[in-house]
């Protein structure tokens, strides 16, 4: 059963549009990510799914009931904010249990929901406390648990993770999936971090100028993405973008590289040459992600590229070489220890099987 349906949903605000034909169908225990840059629409879209934001065109529903129009405390949905917004008068216990009092649920059942969303959440201990003396991890944690404790049909996030820092926010993030996991809820969540969203969903919706670009599982996203957008946007580091030339030579189609020294033609695959030579053009841009670029071992190297090592960063498990490739500057990923230096020349290997193309004028990914 679908228990969110957002059908052709639009927001204007005057002549401005900021949400153009938006389709969502989410299923029961679904954890759904809408991701996207600032300014993307995806915290106007939640916020109309709450009843903050009222709805220009089109139609949401929750198991199935229209709910345009409805209050916020008619959806039978429960919200936790970036902000946390805990009553800072109130211990934990008045937090979670306010809103359950003004729902006039009876003094025992409240005890009995609030000792039960504090074992989940593991803050049994704090539930005396104030807010004020609590760490911004435990105030989260207070947050959600109030939102739990009113049993909805469906959990919002906007960016709760975003005001944490950097430990605490990979900590909180496993313990969101965990308690995904645990209770089977239904969740949309607002991110503009991709690493959440890949980390956390089973599926995402990328957003990019009040459409979703692509919705789909996270994987499949990330290697098959639509078009260039959502390509450059998933993913850390991002893909690398090279305007290329595809060119045929002594029976063989593939695209032109120079590292600026040389300019080889590197064969393709049959089955993307195949697609790419219907296509018809001359012009596409190359796009490869950083681990499918690997500098060569081999002497004699005929399908590489010799190019420039500008920088060299080790990241720990990861080193990114800075090279360029016909101009534009690239990122390769290498394993500790076996990255060249900076201020060297280096022969670099593409896995063009990994490849994708994209049209340079619609951005849009060939075939």
């Amino acid at each position: 059963m679908s228990v969110l349906t957002i059908r052709k949903i639009n927001k204007t605000y005057g002549n401005e549009a900021v949400l153009h034909d938006i389709n969502i169908d989410m299923q029961d225990g679904e954890f759904l990510i809408l991701v996207g840059p600032s300014g993307c629409g995806k915290t106007t879209l939640l916020n109309m799914i709450a009843g903050l934001e009222s709805v220009t065109g089109g139609e949401i529903a929750i198991d199935g009931r229209r709910i345009n129009g409805l209050g916020p405390r008619d959806r039978n949905i429960a919200m936790v904010f970036q902000s946390y917004a805990l009553y800072p008068n109130m211990t934990v216990r008045g937090n979670i249990s306010f809103g359950l009092e003004m729902r006039k649920v009876p003094r025992p059942r409240r005890s009995e929901i609030v000792n039960r969303v504090a074992k989940t959440l593991q803050i049994e201990h704090l539930l005396d406390r104030k807010p004020a003396a609590l760490s911004g991890g435990q105030r989260q944690r207070v947050a959600i648990g109030r939102a739990l404790a009113r049993e909805p049909s469906l959990f919002l996030f906007d960016e709760p993770l975003s005001a944490l820092d950097a430990k605490l926010r990979d900590e909180m993030r496993t313990e969101l999936k965990i308690l995904h996991q645990r209770l089977k809820t239904s969740m949309v969540y607002v991110t503009h971090d991709q690493i959440e969203a890949m980390t956390l969903g089973d599926r995402i919706a990328v957003m990019y100028g009040g459409r979703v670009q692509q919705l789909g599982a996270p994987q499949d996203i990330y290697d098959n993405p639509t078009n260039r957008f959502v390509a450059g946007f998933i993913g850390s580091p991002a893909m690398n973008f090279i305007p290329c030339e595809l060119a045929e030579e002594n029976g063989a189609f593939g695209v032109r590289l120079s590292g600026g020294e040389e300019t080889r033609l590197l064969p393709l695959p049959d089955a993307i040459a195949d697609k790419l030579k219907s296509w018809g053009r001359g012009k596409a841009v190359l796009g490869v992600r950083p681990e499918h670029v690997t500098p060569s071992t081999a002497e004699q190297q005929t399908e590489a590229v010799s190019c420039p090592v500008n920088v060299v960063e080790p990241t720990g498990p990861n080193t990114y070489v800075f090279s360029k490739v016909n101009d534009v500057e690239i990122i390769v990923r290498c394993t500790p220890g076996h990255a060249p230096e900076a201020g060297s020349r280096a022969k670099l290997e593409f896995d063009l099987s990994k490849a994708l193309f994209f049209d340079p004028e619609t951005d849009d990914r060939v075939a």
